[in-house]
């Protein structure tokens, strides 16, 4: 056995920092969920209603102004039409604009988490090189925090009649609806079927008294025939956050004619799309809606599968557009947070397949190690390891420093007394005889069946 240097060296392994976060303590038993990687966009909060006044503090209620009744009531003020204004340019009202809210509905779909195959790799083997133990529910924490480290499993549950999972080949993405599927394929993936292009062409002519424009991009005159493939265009690309009924809404055509004329330019550059799969010889171009339409009518029947259990990356199931899926996969991340029983599950399984070992300890927390815990007697050794063992066995939990003061209280750190009692320890956790915890900590592994 060579002399153990108590100094801690350097990691320099690609992954070394993979598992430096953990805490003695298992996190989940005490700690709050951390940032939902599954949450909604943030949205503004909604403004309060002028009859929605909260009750002021009991020294200003004599101040409040008395309710009048109906026949009181003021006339809404509306505002005023410009004279150059149709009927159909007014800015949707707060009511109108409001989307109806989809109904809850409770899907006969089972979601679980499991760990990547590349990070548990990754962690497999510093397990392995280091000897040490480290908590199974830190670990699966550690999987569950990282949006790159674990995939969503969505399976129907047995006995589920009638309902229907569809999953694109190509995008992997899932719905429960085909068409709202279909249609994040076309406004999401048009590019994995189409190679985007930009050509010059000769400018519009014609007269163009009006255009259209959102913010500062400009759409075109709506009397051009590239206006609904621009107008969808600009939608999907820039404002897909919006229904395209509020995204319409917001568009302005207003009389300009610099406008027009920078139009006119930009509009010599044309966009177009070339299926990427075209027969040797084709070349074909299409238009936006062109490319759009090609895909509903020739790629769906082909890029659509029902399925019964689908198993995609964190990063595309947050992009789920289906209501209720994604809903439902919020909520099952949350519960994960605060208890990570299915990824602890799967973790369990792949780490006993990769030859590590599961134990118990203090109350019944799991422990994973890639030294299978064997008890030895201490009157079965020699005299030195024995003194450890023992000490080790009456103070728990005890680092090195602490060892060696237990038992040398005199000597100098690095003294050759100090040395001698740390000297078997590396002989002791390689053969199971003592459990080395990540922290530093050690403990005599208990002898009772596991």
């Amino acid at each position: 056995m060579s002399e153990e240097n108590t100094s801690p060296k350097k990691n320099t392994r690609p992954d070394e920092d993979l598992l430096l976060d953990l805490n003695f303590v298992p996190q989940w038993a005490k700690k709050a969920p951390g940032a939902n990687h599954y949450a909604a966009e943030e949205r503004r909060p909604a403004r309060r209603s002028p009859h929605d006044r909260r009750d002021p503090p009991a020294g200003q209620r004599s101040r409040r102004r008395p309710v009048r009744s109906s026949s009181d009531e003021r006339p809404v003020r509306r505002p005023l039409r410009r004279p150059d204004e149709r009927p159909d340019e007014r800015p949707l009202r707060r009511e109108e604009s409001r989307a109806p809210q989809p109904e809850f509905i409770e899907l006969p779909v089972e979601i679980k988490f499991l760990p990547d195959q590349k990070m548990l790799s990754s962690m497999v083997r510093q397990i392995h090189h280091s000897k040490r133990a480290y908590p199974l529910m830190d670990l699966a924490n550690l999987f569950l925090s990282d949006p790159k480290g674990h995939h969503v499993k969505i399976e129907v549950m047995a006995g589920a009649e009638g309902f229907k999972l569809y999953q694109g080949k190509r995008s992997k993405m899932v719905s429960t609806d085909r068409e709202v599927l279909l249609q994040q394929i076309i406004d999401d993936h048009l590019e994995d079927f189409f190679i985007k292009e930009e050509v010059q062409v000769d400018p519009p002519t014609g007269v163009f008294p009006m255009i259209g424009k959102i913010d500062d991009v400009l759409i075109g005159p709506p009397n051009h025939h590239s206006y609904s493939d621009r107008l969808a265009e600009i939608h999907r690309t820039r404002y897909a956050g919006l229904s395209f009924d509020r995204f319409k809404a917001k568009v302005q055509t207003v009389r300009d004619e610099e406008l027009v004329e920078q139009w006119k330019q930009e509009a010599s550059e044309k966009t177009v799309y070339r299926l990427k799969d075209a027969p040797e010889g084709e070349s074909k171009e299409f238009s936006l809606t062109e490319a759009q339409e090609y895909i509903r009518l020739h790629l769906a029947e082909t890029e659509i599968e029902e399925v019964t259990r689908a198993v995609i990356p964190s990063s595309l199931a947050r992009k789920i557009k289906d209501y209720n899926l994604i809903r439902m996969v919020r909520e099952a991340w949350q519960a994960e947070s605060r208890f990570p029983i299915s990824l602890s599950f799967s973790l369990r399984a792949a780490f006993r397949h990769l030859h590590l070992q599961i134990f118990k300890t203090g109350k019944n927390i799991n422990f994973v190690t890639s030294v299978k815990p064997d008890p030895i007697s201490p009157a079965a050794t020699a005299e030195n390891i024995r003194a450890v063992l023992e000490y080790l066995t009456e103070h728990p939990g005890s680092t090195r420093e602490q060892l060696v003061r237990g038992l040398r209280p005199d000597a100098a750190k690095d003294s050759p007394e100090a040395h001698e009692i740390l000297n078997p320890i590396r002989w002791l956790v390689e053969k199971g005889h003592l459990i080395e915890f990540f922290n530093g900590t050690f403990s005599v592994p208990s002898r009772r069946r596991r």
